[in-house]
């Protein structure tokens, strides 16, 4: 039997690896299981603490969470975060391919898609200050996403890729730049989103 001392020196342990609300909560339980198998070898609770913050070392190392991140999170979290992220981009990409499959056969419309999406993400924005489901320095932070980041080197590399090659100063003319800021966008509702319902996107 796990004491309610030794239940918080477990909690103590997985608090200091940044994990994420229920992703500590699973891990806690599973950590609690193993314990009490080691336990019934006749080892004390320390001993079987121990073993089992080895056997769960590697997914617990604290690695950089991103190339683009200087937090440093669990590996087993990064693993989660980065398929997060993955579907997000997929889901962007996706919304980006319709996109341009309104610019080019319903090119009067474009311009509804990319006005709806700003409303989208002002109303997301309200909805998370005015709720206070988000404060400014996390918004602030946001700002600072990875997938964010990554889009902002993309998007000035494609703007002035584009730029150059058709000799125009106008980046926004160009459908494919166009295309991009709604990839982009669709991208930051997303991150709102998640955060809005307090799931996890390196925050």
């Amino acid at each position: 039997m796990i004491t309610i001392d030794q239940e918080l020196e477990i909690k103590a342990f997985l608090k200091k690896k940044n994990l994420s609300k229920v992703m500590s909560n699973e891990i806690y339980d599973h950590f609690v299981v193993q314990i009490l198998n080691v336990m019934k070898d006749n080892m004390t609770f320390q001993e079987a603490f121990l073993r089992t913050k080895i056997e769960w070392q590697y997914e617990l190392e604290m690695v950089k969470a991103d190339l683009f991140s200087f937090k440093k999170i669990a590996r087993i979290e990064k693993a989660t975060l980065q398929l997060r992220f993955k579907k997000i981009v997929l889901s962007s990409v996706v919304f980006a391919l319709l996109g341009f499959s309104v610019l080019v056969f319903l090119n009067d419309y474009f311009y509804l898609l990319q006005t709806g999406l700003l409303i989208i993400l002002f109303a997301m924005l309200f909805y998370n200050f005015v709720f206070r489901k988000m404060k400014f320095r996390e918004y602030y932070e946001l700002s600072f996403h990875p997938l964010i980041l990554r889009n902002l080197i993309l998007g000035s590399v494609l703007f002035f890729a584009v730029g150059y090659f058709t000799h125009s100063t106008n980046f926004w003319e160009a459908g494919i730049n166009s295309v991009f800021l709604v990839y982009a966008a669709t991208v930051q509702i997303q991150l709102l989103y998640f955060r809005s319902k307090k799931v996890n996107v390196l925050l």
